[in-house]
């Protein structure tokens, strides 16, 4: 069951399927892959197509709503531009994507002389808590 919120900013009016797909990137809060958005949106609004996640998706990324999240060797996910700068654990057995709030910083110490550092990324791989039980 999706819990609805009305925290996103620049909301304009959508089909009951765009809402559906909004809400499910917002209930799973971890970056998602379409098909697990698909699945969750389907269970509000029966019927609704994994096409129409992939246009939902588009539009709330021209919008602000959400960001394309891409690691390499792992297909795009998707997740609310709300979080914050915030970096990401990659489960190898479900591959599932979670976030990790918060950054160590410090990196341009280690960024040789006459460098400088625009931005940074950082992926931790591992096994999750489900996966590990």
């Amino acid at each position: 069951m999706l819990v609805f919120f009305c925290d996103w900013v620049g909301v304009q009016k959508r089909s009951q399927q765009q809402e559906a797909i909004r809400q499910a990137i917002i209930a799973l809060a971890r970056p998602a892959t379409p098909p697990e958005i698909h699945k969750l949106a389907a269970e509000q609004v029966p019927g609704v197509g994994l096409a129409t996640v992939y246009r939902s998706l588009s539009k709330l990324i021209e919008s602000g709503e959400a960001r394309k999240v891409e690691v390499p060797g792992r297909p795009p996910h998707y997740e609310r531009t709300s979080q914050g700068h915030h970096h990401f654990f990659v489960c190898e057995d479900c591959q599932k994507m979670f976030d990790l709030h918060g950054c160590s910083g410090g990196f341009q110490k280690m960024i040789p002389s006459g460098f400088h550092m625009k931005s940074h990324e950082i992926v931790i791989y591992g096994t999750c808590k489900q996966c590990a039980a």
